[in-house]
């Protein structure tokens, strides 16, 4: 699409220079010069207004409200959830976590939080994951194994154009143990889920093969990266 993907550049400096362009120096001697930035530097809590000294709260040194398990404060009868007690600060997750606040406040009983928490981003192209990514995972596991399938390669890609896209699963070395899937393209942020849910049921790469996905759908993906998986598999 025209863009240039700088990897690992360490911006040193941002300015204007007074007329008409954005300035960016980077710390290997880089100069890029544009008509606008787009900076994403994360999530900081939405917490100024609240007046938490008046609750008997405060802060952590991470300006954030701590709780425990439960979603509790430090004050018994103050749940907190979402942006205000820090990462990931996602709209799904706050929304659990709200929930769960509530169903703890009452005392009704409730099964574990899932980590296992998708991201996505809507970018042009989509992408998504869950669980760890192929380096978390060598780093994590050492030997790992990888399979991969491009959208060019079910008939849901082709028909919709959609073959710029990607699906891989990341499994342990012996090619059973799912420990992450990512995708890029188109709906990936709904294909991503196929992974969520098999990771959270502990289930083997092999439920993706023994599977039978609808067709035409780019979760056929799912079946196409596990056979990639068995095929590398260790006698």
């Amino acid at each position: 699409m025209g863009g240039t993907w700088m990897h690992s550049t360490q911006v040193e400096k941002v300015y204007w220079d007074g007329i008409s362009e954005v300035v960016t120096e980077c710390a290997d001697g880089t100069v890029v010069k544009s008509q606008k930035l787009l900076c994403a530097a994360g999530r900081i809590a939405n917490v100024d207004d609240l007046r938490l000294e008046s609750a008997g709260l405060a802060l952590n040194d991470r300006g954030l409200i701590s709780v425990d398990d439960k979603l509790c404060t430090s004050v018994s009868n103050i749940y907190a959830a979402g942006d205000v007690i820090g990462p990931p600060s996602l709209a799904s997750a706050s929304m659990e976590q709200g929930r769960r606040a509530a169903c703890n406040a009452f005392d009704i009983p409730l099964g574990g939080l899932s980590q296992l928490i998708p991201a996505g981003i809507y970018s042009i192209p989509e992408l998504s994951s869950i669980g760890l990514t192929e380096t978390q995972a060598r780093e994590q596991y050492g030997d790992v194994i990888v399979g991969k399938a491009k959208f060019a390669e079910v008939a849901r890609g082709q028909i919709s154009g959609n073959t710029e896209g990607m699906l891989k699963i990341v499994s342990d070395a012996k090619g059973k143990k799912i420990l992450g899937v990512m995708l890029v393209g188109e709906s990936s942020t709904e294909v991503v889920h196929v992974g969520h849910m098999a990771m959270l049921c502990d289930a083997d790469v092999d439920i993706f093969v023994e599977s039978t996905f609808n067709f035409p759908t780019l979760a056929e993906a799912y079946r196409i990266a596990a056979l990639e998986i068995l095929a590398q598999r260790p006698d």
